[in-house]
């Protein structure tokens, strides 16, 4: 029984390598051979990238603090493995669509339960295994290790893996019991992607100064270690041929891995089938009226907020524009010295600073196409909005006013930011606003033309609308281009026009055509809607 289970956990993690999900027809031999062979080239391309990153901490091999290499590679594959699969562990686990068919069959909870986590150790020793897997086979050609050090680094590939695996079920755990008392996880989900994505960023811009100060600071770090994570100490002799420390680190791992599937055996059921989110009310029921346009912003609004795939891959630019904001006032003082630096070898640059603005948060804000798939994301529910009294130009109208208002405001904010911290002239910032808030309004029209124009409705994963439509790709290089297009006029009429001038009859055209986008939809496209 159970390992009909693991079967059924890995063909459902690969369906969409033999089945094609927008028609539910199976994939030609040579599409799976494809899609497989894509999925290795990634893999080896991870496995290239750690193996390159091996060479940052490669001298500590030939160190009295040989071990440490170990430790560290162990400590990036941890925390590749575990942020690499802790959501989908969460969603494996805990929300999966057939718990409760599988709960209401004759099969005990722990066989389910254990199932479960036989996926989510695949999914960490495929993570986890692109990092420690390159690090061994990199100290195995400049370190000449002897071998029964080459056995232990073979047998830690799985420890290690299971080793992430109790972490991610821990995480996973810890969200959905998080999960449970919310209504909205959506946001959740989105937190800590955003967290995960400042993290990495973060590890990557300080990533050589990082790994050169654990070089220097060998002596110190390794005591740190050996006090403090002494786990990883035992995990960075076993991989170098300790016996000793071999079994202490397996003997700890699976007592831990014992002791998480005990605890989430008593409380898989509970949590599996506990109703989410909402608090239970009783008493009388207040109903109030809205107003038609509100009650539609809100209806989209609840889409956008609902759903962590539209809001991360369709609104991540909201968030980007804002922490650039945030970076400029915290390093307004090092950005003034730069520019004035540069200006004093290219004095026009000075007149340009306008443009640079422009540029800027153009691009970023360009990221943001809440409005592209808001259209397709309809689906099978279109006939309900057929069904109501409402006409095609007043729902067309919220889609548009939402993406207005998620965008709207951070790119104007952000302008009069950069503006200040650039030391820009009140005129040159207003025209800089101006451009940027015609630029929304255009690149949102757009994005929502091309919705209506190419819709589909056809899809089983809101993913496919959002991420996999050439409406959302060709509204964002709208979105980018459209400020390069400024730049390139800016610099071939530099002889006849200033910056600010360039950006004035910009701002004119992208709002006349903004203008006329929108009259359209008004018009002939809320007929189209109407008719879909």
């Amino acid at each position: 029984m159970v390992w009909t289970l693991i079967k059924k956990q890995f063909l459902e993690c690969f369906r969409s390598y033999h089945i094609v999900s927008k028609t539910g027809k199976a994939r030609s031999k040579a599409g799976i051979i494809g899609m497989y062979a894509l999925f290795a080239g990634i893999m080896l391309f991870l496995c290239g990238m750690f193996f390159g990153l091996s060479f940052l901490l490669g001298d500590l091999l030939h160190s009295p603090f040989r071990w440490l290499f170990y430790a560290l590679m162990g400590v990036i594959s941890i925390l590749f493995g575990t942020f690499g699969s802790v959501f989908s562990t969460f969603s494996t686990l805990y929300i999966a669509k057939d718990n409760e068919l599988l709960l209401s069959m004759p099969i005990p909870s722990g066989k389910i339960l254990l199932a479960r986590i036989a996926l989510v150790f695949g999914m960490s020793l495929l993570y986890s295994g692109c990092v420690w897997i390159p690090a061994v086979v990199y100290g195995w050609i400049f370190a000449a290790p002897t071998a029964v050090a080459v056995v232990f680094d073979i047998l830690l590939i799985l420890m290690v893996a299971l080793f992430v695996t109790v972490l991610t079920c821990v995480l996973g755990w810890f969200v959905a019991l998080v999960a449970s008392h919310i209504k909205n996880k959506s946001f959740l989900i989105v937190l800590a992607s955003l967290l995960f994505l400042g993290g990495y960023y973060y590890l990557c811009f300080h990533m050589t100064e990082f790994f050169m100060s654990i070089v220097t600071n060998a002596e110190a770090i390794g005591n740190g270690i050996r006090t403090w994570g002494n786990i990883l100490y035992q995990l960075g002799l076993a991989a170098d041929g300790d016996g000793k420390a071999m079994l202490i680190f397996c003997g700890v791992t699976a007592a831990l891995f014992g002791l998480c599937f005990f605890v989430l055996a008593k409380t898989f059921t509970r949590i599996v089938t506990k109703t989410h989110g909402a608090e239970k009310k009783s008493g009388k029921v207040t109903v109030k009226s809205t107003p038609l346009r509100a009650a539609l912003l809100k209806r989209e609004w609840k889409r956008f907020a609902g759903s962590a795939t539209y809001m991360l891959n369709c609104g991540l630019g909201i968030v980007m524009v804002l922490a650039l904001d945030v970076l400029t006032l915290f390093k307004r003082e090092i950005l003034t010295g730069y520019l004035g630096e540069i200006s004093g070898i290219f004095p026009v640059l000075t007149d340009y600073l306008p443009m640079l603005v422009v540029v800027g948060v153009g691009m970023i804000c360009g990221m943001n196409v809440v409005s592209a798939p808001s259209v397709s994301l309809e689906g099978k529910n279109l006939w309900i909005l057929r069904s109501m009294p409402v006409s095609g130009r007043q729902i067309l109208g919220a889609k548009l006013e939402l993406h207005l208002l998620l965008n709207l405001p951070a790119a104007v904010i952000s302008v009069f930011i950069l503006g200040w911290c650039l030391e820009l002239r009140i005129t040159s910032i207003l025209m800089a606003a101006a451009y940027s808030a015609a630029l929304v309004w255009t690149t949102g029209a757009f994005g929502l033309m091309l919705g209506l124009l190419r819709p589909n409705f056809n899809w089983t994963t809101e993913a496919m609308p959002i991420k996999q439509s050439m409406n959302v790709l060709i509204t964002m290089l709208v979105g980018w281009i459209l400020p390069l297009l400024s730049v390139g006029a800016c610099w071939l009429l530099r002889s006849y026009l200033t910056a600010g001038q360039v950006i004035i009859a910009s701002t004119v055209i992208l709002a006349a055509a903004a203008f006329a986008l929108h009259r359209w939809h008004m018009t002939k496209g809320g007929r189209v809607f109407d008719t879909l």
